[in-house]
Order: C-alpha cells, then structure tokens, then sequence
C-alpha cells in the first residue's frame, strides 16, 4: 500500500484525473443544484464505488470504503490545485 493510503496500481494517474474533472463539475459548480453537477457528482461517486469494489476490496480488505473515497476526494483537489490553468 502507497504511503497515501491508496493501494499501489488500485488507481492510475488517468483515473485520478478523471475523476478529478468529474469532482471539479460539482465540488465547484457555481449552481450545485444543477443538472450538470449533479450528474457529474453522481458518476464520481459510481466511479469511485466501482473502483474500490473491483480493484480495493477484494484485496486490502483493511481498506475501509470511507477511507478510501476521502482519500480519492484529496486527491482530485491536489490534481486540480496542481493543474490549474
């Protein structure tokens, strides 16, 4: 396990950014009661569920659901902080 608390290869640089645009759409949507924010936060949350069920739980069983979604919202605000235009 990475000293992050994300599991070494359980989430790829790609996937963070990805999920990174998604939480960005909602995390900072000047309407958070938009359908487009609540859309985009309702595929972060599916994306987030589905990468801990296939690729988190099954082996780190340590891992709590919780901990993990946390520490994938700060890193989506530490890409985005870095990445910033």
């Amino acid at each position: 396990m990475s000293e992050d608390g994300i599991p070494e290869g359980a989430v790829t640089r790609d996937e963070i950014a990805e999920l990174a645009g998604l939480f960005d759409r909602y995390e900072f949507a000047f309407d958070p009661l938009s359908r487009a924010a609540r859309e985009s936060e309702s595929d972060f949350e599916e994306r987030v569920k589905s990468l801990f069920s296939e690729r988190v739980q099954p082996r780190y069983s340590s891992v709590t659901f919780a901990a993990f979604h946390c520490r994938i919202k700060s890193r989506c605000r530490a890409y985005l902080q870095k990445n910033a235009p």
